[in-house]
């Protein structure tokens, strides 16, 4: 087994708290393997991308480095992690490790890792090599925002309903029965009755299409999104590809047809469901809209983002 040590980005709060409540149990089975690590716990938003990028300064720029960043929580504490550690370039970038505590954990579903957390520990401490997986990156011009995503850019529809789960206060019952992505669902009855069509411009391909009454558009790179959905059933993290899924506003009655169909994978056949696959998308949206980033928020504003792919080191061994 390869010696690596561990520089640990704890967020208790991940999961409404989960990751907290676990934690002594995973220091436990850490100590128990003899594994050597560092701790620094990430305690408010954003946090975690200081922490990164504050260790991979320090850390010097070399091939033989046996550090691995590995992020304690959710899908938004390793959106931080690995958005830190890509702050400044490196020519051997830190590899990244993932430890699912959290409340959608799509990252892990993508990979393929463990849905427990004690297996998927051991498909990190017992990890050989890195494996670079595809990442997107995106540089939204209207706020002047770039960085990179690990699942999904959402405008619309699934970035109002991640607003509003958030603010749920059911949010913090269900991730304790383990029933997260319940939250999601339920915040998507009342985001939809409020949501309106808008206009939005995919340039991809090297063609111009226009949707005038965009409902949903998500950037996705691997199947799931909000907890689970497979958004895009046949993409992975090894495709080098990105997925865009642009749905215009159903009435109810074909919202819930959408839904099964969702629910049976045919959906992206669906005459109001636009899909695309591309190395770089071109976005515009002229109105005010939520955004999401890997499940956290963006808040609402125009939008103008380029979006892309390149590779990252990830130290998990989904083989076992």
């Amino acid at each position: 087994m390869v010696s690596v040590q561990y520089y640990i980005i704890l967020n208790e709060h991940a999961g409404s708290g989960q990751a907290g409540i676990l934690w002594p149990q995973i220091k436990a089975r850490l100590d128990a393997a003899q594994v050597t690590y560092q701790v620094a716990t990430s305690e408010y938003a954003d946090h975690a991308i200081l922490l990164s990028e504050q260790f991979a300064k320090q850390l010097p720029d070399t091939p033989h480095q046996n550090w691995v960043v590995l992020a304690v929580g959710g899908d938004g504490t390793l959106h931080e992690t690995i958005n830190g550690l890509t702050q400044t370039p490196r020519q051997y970038p830190i590899p990244v490790a993932y430890l699912p505590v959290g409340s959608g954990n799509d990252f892990a579903r993508g990979v393929g890792m463990a849905h427990d957390w004690t297996s998927a520990l051991t498909q990190i401490i017992q990890c050989t090599h890195p494996t670079n997986y595809d990442v997107g990156v995106y540089n939204e011009t209207v706020k002047e925002e770039r960085g990179v995503f690990t699942n999904n850019f959402g405008i619309g529809f699934d970035a109002s309903i991640i607003a509003r789960a958030n603010q749920s206060k059911a949010k913090v019952w269900l991730n304790h029965h383990h029933l997260g992505s319940l939250a999601y669902l339920s915040a998507a009855l009342g985001v939809y009755y409020n949501q309106q069509g808008f206009m939005l411009t995919v340039h991809v391909n090297g063609r111009r299409d226009i949707f005038p009454n965009a409902f949903l558009v998500t950037t996705t790179n691997h199947p799931y999104f909000g907890g689970g959905v497979g958004i895009v059933p046949n993409a992975t993290l090894t495709d080098h590809q990105l997925h865009l899924v642009v749905i215009e506003k159903p009435n109810f009655l074909k919202l819930i047809w959408l839904a099964l169909r969702l629910v049976f994978k045919r959906h992206l056949t669906s005459k109001s469901v636009h899909y695309y696959t591309a190395k770089n998308l071109h976005l515009t949206v002229p109105a005010i809209e939520y955004g999401q980033l890997d499940g956290e928020e963006m808040g609402g504003h125009f939008f103008d983002v380029y979006v892309g792919l390149k590779q990252y080191p990830f130290w998990i061994d989904v083989t076992m």
